[in-house]
């Protein structure tokens, strides 16, 4: 969905597959007979920035469920073929993840179906997280001697990700000094390993960093600047 699935959301069973999704089946029915309000928001993650708007159920038949969506939406949904459903009607402060059956972006129609409960966990992000584009951003850890260069993946204000072609040397100690360029200003950023993963090509390692006000400031520009791109890009699959 844009992010990692282990970042997005992960599935719950309640009872068991089937029930669950009967479960889920009758809240939807009461939202779109107007017994309960309808609070439905859809969210998906492209490049990292979170895409959730407001959505109408038109019609349900069998297990499926058509609903108007959002023009913005409607284009993610035609290139991940897959959602997840924020309401707070669903029990235990659960969401639903489910499959788009069918998409018509210019007409904002989407049919979504095979629902299931999920644990949001993207939700809990503490900051606002962008997936770097072009160029690539080259970014350096070193500690007590030892270094790895990369290429920054996505960053924060309170962390970020870097791809390695190798995995960590032996020993290098979790906490040392990242240093990358952004928007034609030269970082040198304290920084901790938090964890570090094999990637079908190469190493993730994902990093705690902390920046002075002057740092934040340059990385939260180049957020907003990522940002408006990444938009921008989704504007052209709905044109």
């Amino acid at each position: 969905m844009g992010a990692g699935v282990e970042d997005t959301y992960q599935i719950v069973t309640q009872t068991n597959g089937k029930e669950d999704a009967a479960a889920i089946m009758a809240v939807l029915q009461a939202i779109k007979s107007g017994t309960v309000r309808n609070d439905l928001k859809l969210l998906n993650y492209y490049n990292e920035v979170p895409v959730s708007y407001g959505v109408t159920i038109d019609s349900i038949e069998g297990d499926a469920v058509e609903l108007t969506v959002h023009q913005a939406q409607a284009a993610v949904l035609g290139l991940q073929k897959q959602t997840l459903i924020k309401s707070a009607h669903f029990p235990g402060g659960l969401g639903v993840h489910c499959y788009v059956e069918y998409i018509n972006v210019r007409n904002r129609m989407a049919v979504l179906g095979r629902f299931a409960y999920a644990a949001i966990r993207a939700d809990r992000r503490s900051a606002v997280r962008v997936k770097i584009g072009e160029p690539l951003i080259e970014a350096v850890f070193q500690a007590e001697g030892q270094s790895i260069k990369g290429m920054l993946k996505d960053i924060s204000v309170t962390g970020l990700a870097v791809v390695t072609s190798e995995e960590l040397p032996t020993g290098m100690p979790e906490q040392g000094v990242l240093t990358l360029e952004l928007l034609g200003s030269r970082l040198a950023v304290q920084a901790s390993i938090v964890r570090s993963a094999a990637l079908n090509e190469g190493h993730l390692t994902t990093f705690r960093i902390e920046l002075d006000a002057k740092m934040e400031e340059v990385v939260s520009q180049f957020i907003y600047s990522r940002q408006v791109e990444i938009i921008r890009e989704l504007k052209e699959h709905i044109e």
